[in-house]
């Protein structure tokens, strides 16, 4: 069923850094600098920008975090395999919370997606695992015209992890992204009402500073503040209202697939759509917030729903 296109959510962002922003490229410049910023060549132009990778990996933490206040356990530990031991896992409700990757009925690798998505936690789900591509994903984030950010050089010392105090000798240069606008876009393809509703409050929460980027969150760097200046949701076919994967899917697709039957306590009504040949868009730029309320209480519901993750872990790992 996760075959076919039957929804889809397209958002855009423009994100502002509130504080000095450090994604590291992983080399040094012959300037001096220890640490810099990544960029790219644009039309001929070197730029500055925030790579999709990124974004992607700080959107799941953030939202595993969430699932985890709202249930312990409710997602699996993604770097955890069978074969890290020696990782500490301080939560006792966590310590057999391997990643979805290396899990399966039966300790068989040759299940179907259906099953391997069914046992999948919320944030494999939506993200993916190493079984599956997720439903989410999200490109670079590039400077708008006449928005590029300013590069500016810091100074940093070390620091002795056992006294607290500085490391004689021990200095580094560093440079910075200060300013600037930057837009990237969000895809959401065959969502469940859940997962529509799990998108919604990262965008809350990017546009509340309360997500940071890059290195140095803990010095003061990395704090961001995003706008969405665009959001669309897309059918094969024309809705009245607001529908999700599993109103779309057969019930034969609901059980195989594990899909939460969530639905608002009212429909949430759509405006008119505009057909693109078979696909009906609808627009929700101006008012996608106070519209898709409702959905806040379906990302718990499932998370009470599926319990975490599910199946047997298997011998495989790294």
């Amino acid at each position: 069923m996760l075959r076919k296109w039957l929804c889809q959510a397209d958002v855009k962002i423009a994100i502002e850094p509130v504080d000095p922003v450090l994604i590291k490229s992983g080399y040094a410049t012959m300037d001096g600098a220890d640490m810099v910023p990544v960029s790219t060549f644009k039309d001929g132009k070197r730029i500055y920008y925030f790579p999709g990778t990124s974004l992607k990996g700080v959107l799941r933490s953030h939202l595993e975090r969430i699932a985890r206040t709202l249930k312990q356990g409710s997602v699996c530990l993604p770097y955890y395999g069978p074969k890290k031991k020696n990782i500490a896992i301080p939560v006792a409700e966590e310590k057999n919370s391997h990643s979805c990757g290396y899990r399966s009925r039966d300790g068989k690798d040759d299940e179907p997606a259906s099953v391997a998505y069914a046992d999948s936690c919320a944030a494999c789900r939506l993200f993916g695992s190493l079984k599956f591509g997720g439903r989410f994903s999200i490109g670079d984030a590039y400077p708008l015209d006449g928005h590029g950010p300013t590069l500016e050089s810091r100074n940093g010392v070390g620091i002795d992890r056992f006294t607290g105090g500085t490391v004689p000798g021990v200095l580094f240069d560093l440079q910075v992204l200060v300013g600037g606008k930057f837009e990237a876009s969000l895809r959401l393809t065959n969502f469940e009402l859940w997962q529509l509703a799990a998108l919604n409050l990262l965008l809350v929460d990017l546009k509340d500073e309360m997500i940071t980027i890059g290195s140095g969150r803990s010095r003061g760097l990395g704090r961001v503040r995003s706008t969405v200046t665009s959001y669309r949701l897309t059918y094969v076919s024309p809705v009245s209202h607001l529908d999700g994967l599993y109103q779309l899917a057969t019930p034969q697709e609901q059980q195989d697939y594990s899909l939460h039957g969530w639905t608002p306590p009212t429909p949430i009504d759509l405006p008119d759509a505009q057909s693109h040949g078979l696909r009906q868009q609808y627009d929700l730029k101006d008012d996608w917030s106070q519209t898709l309320q409702t959905l806040t209480p379906a990302f718990e519901s499932f998370l009470q729903w599926h319990g975490g993750p599910q199946g047997a872990v298997t011998g495989q790992g790294t």
